[in-house]
């Protein structure tokens, strides 16, 4: 196997014939645990987060597994079920001490990170770029824009008399 340096296009076209000789109606009988069709689907779930993971081979991927969800009841397919929603996810996020120094400011950060994040989000669904999801995606990030200029104007500075 050859590595990512030397990727030509003898290699492209080398992945292209193979994967020409697959087909969409032959299927494979899978034969695994229970807690391994979980496991997998978990970590499918995670792949699906990524913002680069769009298009064909992702709805692909996420229609042939639904079987094996289908396949669960109870608390366990309510677990499976919620992994493909992102307002189920936990937040790992570490929360500061409130006696931080920066705490306050720390949490006006996270407000706009989280205003960026949701931008992104929403720009990697989007094919094509027009006047609503520019105006849209104005709505999303205009006040995180604002809270960091407050932040950077306001915060910081006030901070700075504090201690003169």
């Amino acid at each position: 196997m050859t590595d990512n340096s030397s990727f030509n296009q003898e290699e492209s076209d080398k992945y292209k014939a193979a994967f020409k000789q697959l087909s969409d109606t032959n299927t494979i009988p899978l034969l695994i645990s229970e807690l391994a069709a979980f496991m997998l689907i978990a970590q499918l779930q995670l792949a699906f987060r990524h913002p680069n993971n769009i298009g064909a081979s992702r709805d692909v991927v996420r229609k042939s597994i639904q079987p094996i969800v289908d396949y669960f009841t109870g608390d366990v397919r309510e677990i499976l079920e919620r992994g493909f929603h992102p307002e189920f996810d936990i937040d790992t996020t570490p929360q500061p001490d409130p006696a931080w120094d920066y705490y306050e400011i720390w949490q006006s950060l996270q407000q706009v990170k989280a205003k960026i994040d949701a931008g992104l989000a929403f720009i990697s669904e989007q094919e094509a770029a027009d006047d609503t999801t520019d105006q849209k995606l104005r709505e999303v990030l205009e006040p995180a824009a604002e809270k960091l200029v407050n932040v950077i104007e306001q915060d910081l500075m006030d901070y700075q008399k504090d201690y003169e």
